[in-house]
């Protein structure tokens, strides 16, 4: 009986950890670029609707940041001017402007918010070929989870 039981729980447990974890229905779940080799999130956003285009997920950004000529094509109006302070931007500058959303896959979006156009051509010459960066100012409408083994991030919670 006792090894009945053993075999069973054993059995039960092996199937839970093989299995893929779910996500709940209010959830976004995006796979994570193939095109990165360094370890990078890269996901498909959306700029009032208009993209997908490939952003860096970065959490150590306090803003959501679009690639000058990004802003260009989606005809931005642009504002403020702000320095940019990083590891390496040395207090660039770039210029705010409003957006009415952004959107990471189909449900993670964001409605009216202020996105810092900023030239990242310094970054596509290092190796990062991307649009434009998440930041904080859109994660923090959401619980997000790394899921590096399955290659996706999960974002939990619906704005807007």
């Amino acid at each position: 009986m006792k090894s009945a039981l053993l075999v069973t729980l054993i059995l039960t447990g092996t199937g839970a950890f093989a299995a893929e974890p779910s996500c709940t229905a209010n959830l976004a779940v995006l796979p994570v670029h193939e095109a990165s080799n360094r370890n990078q999130l890269i996901l498909q956003a959306f700029i009032n609707d208009a993209g997908p285009f490939d952003f860096l997920l970065d959490t150590g950004s306090q803003v959501t940041m679009v690639d000058e000529s990004l802003a260009a094509e989606l005809h931005l109006q642009t504002t403020t001017t702000a320095s940019v302070v990083g590891v390496s931007l040395h207090g660039k500058g770039g210029k705010y402007a409003f957006v009415n959303s952004v959107r990471v896959g189909e449900n993670a979006r964001v409605g009216s918010l202020y996105v810092l156009a900023f030239d990242m051509k310094e970054m596509h010459a290092a190796g990062f070929k991307v649009r434009g960066l998440i930041g904080e100012d859109f994660l923090s409408h959401f619980d997000a989870t790394i899921d590096n083994t399955h290659k996706r991030v999960c974002f939990t919670g619906v704005a807007d």
